[in-house]
């Protein structure tokens, strides 16, 4: 079969290939993450260390044991359009994946045609018997089949599975993005139904004071810049709550948004129950099995493989293309003797292609390439990077959120024991209306501050897990073809 094949020609082709495989681009080398040693975190006291192993099971969230957390996320991730859009991105990239695998064979196919021809009697075809009207019909079953000697087809091939495997990282990515975000959004939600039910609270209680205060103004028992005083502790309540309805409207509003449609029902919070969370999440042999775990990584380093197989596929451009194609059939006249023994037919081609002038397409395809794979080396080493820093920052903001939570509610503790003692001192008549109005102002802040600081201590809980890269069935890690 390949004898047929001119000798001077894939010669030819192979120098006009190798001439053609220079570039002025640099290719840049590819980034490895240097292994380093297991980062080793005090504990608090009291508390419970949770490492990546404790973390293997995809639902991560229950790890929190929060009923109405596990709700919303689970609603999340089943109706939210990004986790939607990203499998569809998955399925999009498998077809293709499969189109690039049915180049490694022949294409056969079936063919009928049937028509009329009437040839120019002034041409310098004669006619003959004065007959200017033919017909022909014609069935059969082609093949054609390009030969990857060079391999071209096969890089295709391998820039299409890892692209396959890179969507399916980014729907793994998906998921722990809408998880997360779900999750923040519960705390944030619940917190902020908490400030919003102590501002009430404080208002009505600020608003008992100013009457009080305003009554005995009115009969000369206290003078009017108590009363002014009073008034604009009330006023400063009122100020603050529209702020804070507002942002829990905002935060409710994107809740519904990330669980596409309504949200089930939160618990109310209480300010006495603002409990340090009794797990400490922590990092394992990083970075060896953060690059692993982390599905942000795991699709970069499949952009890169697929960005060197397209550069693979690029070069082999250059390179003589060898392709086979053959038809057999029947072909007659009349439909009736499309069937008899005559009427057979069959056809044998073997062609080479090589490309010789295309005003710099394939060059400027191959730079390209190139191109594109620094970016994706590039691209890898930047999110390994961040990944690391992303590791150590929720490190710090485990452990200082937790500190700053203790003092908020010693001091939360501390104030309430305050104001008791200003309400005494006012009731015995030692001390006046704008000692406790000073004390319960105070406290008032600290609550606040208390619920805050709450918040942020289950955010780096969030963000230490979602800086391991979340977690994962170990036996769906693996996508299949």
């Amino acid at each position: 079969m390949f004898k047929s094949l001119p000798k001077t020609a894939i010669g030819l082709g192979l120098t006009l290939a190798l001439t053609g495989c220079a570039s002025s681009i640099p290719l840049l080398d590819k980034f490895t993450a240097k292994p380093e040693q297991p980062v080793e975190v005090a504990l608090p006291e009291n508390v419970k260390g949770v490492g990546m192993k404790d973390v293997q099971n995809e639902a991560w969230w229950s790890l929190l044991g929060d009923a109405s957390l596990v709700a919303v996320v689970e609603q999340a991730l089943k109706n939210n359009t990004d986790v939607r859009l990203a499998n569809e991105r998955l399925n999009e990239a498998g077809a293709v994946l499969g189109i690039a695998k049915s180049q490694q064979w022949p294409s056969i196919f079936g063919q009928f045609t049937s028509g009329r021809n009437r040839p120019s009697q002034a041409g310098n075809v004669p006619v003959f018997g004065g007959q200017n009207v033919y017909e022909s019909n014609q069935i059969g079953v082609g093949a054609s089949w390009e030969l990857d000697l060079w391999g071209r087809i096969g890089a295709l091939e391998d820039a299409a599975r890892a692209s396959f495997m890179q969507q399916g990282y980014n729907v793994r990515g998906a998921r722990l993005s809408v998880a997360a975000t779900a999750a923040s959004l519960h705390t944030q939600v619940r917190v902020l139904r908490l400030q919003v039910q102590v501002l009430e609270q404080t208002l009505e209680s600020r608003d008992a004071a100013y009457k009080l205060a305003k009554q005995r103004y009115d009969v000369g028992l206290s003078n009017e810049l108590q009363l002014r005083q009073t008034e604009a502790e009330l006023l400063a309540v009122r100020a603050q709550l529209p702020d804070t309805r507002e942002q829990l409207s905002r935060a409710e509003n994107a809740l519904a948004v990330i669980v596409g449609g309504n949200t089930p029902a939160l618990p109310p919070l209480g300010v006495d129950n603002l409990n340090l969370t009794s797990i400490f999440i922590l990092p394992e042999n990083t970075p060896s099995e953060l690059l692993l775990r982390r599905p942000d990584l795991a699709a970069a380093e499949q952009q890169l493989l697929a960005g060197e197989a397209d550069l693979e596929a690029a070069r082999k451009a250059f390179f003589p293309t060898i392709g086979l194609s053959a038809f057999g059939g029947r072909e007659s006249a009349d439909l009736s003797d499309l069937f008899t023994g005559p009427a057979k037919i069959w056809s044998f081609q073997s062609q080479i292609t090589q490309p010789i002038f295309q005003a710099g397409r394939l060059t400027n395809e191959r730079d390209a390439a190139i191109a594109r794979r620094n970016q994706a080396v590039l691209q890898y080493e930047a999110s390994v990077r961040t990944a690391f820093q992303e590791i150590y920052d929720a490190i710090v903001a485990q452990r200082e959120a937790r500190e700053r939570l203790q003092a908020r509610q010693e001091q939360v503790q501390t104030l309430t024991q305050v104001v008791r003692l200003a309400q005494l001192r006012v009731d015995n008549g030692v001390a006046n209306q704008l000692e406790l109005l000073d004390a319960q102002r105070n406290l008032l802040n600290a609550q606040l501050s208390w619920a805050s600081a709450w918040q942020s201590q289950q955010g780096a809980t969030l963000a230490m897990i979602r800086a391991l890269g979340g977690g994962f069935n170990a036996e769906q890690v693996a996508f299949k073809e």
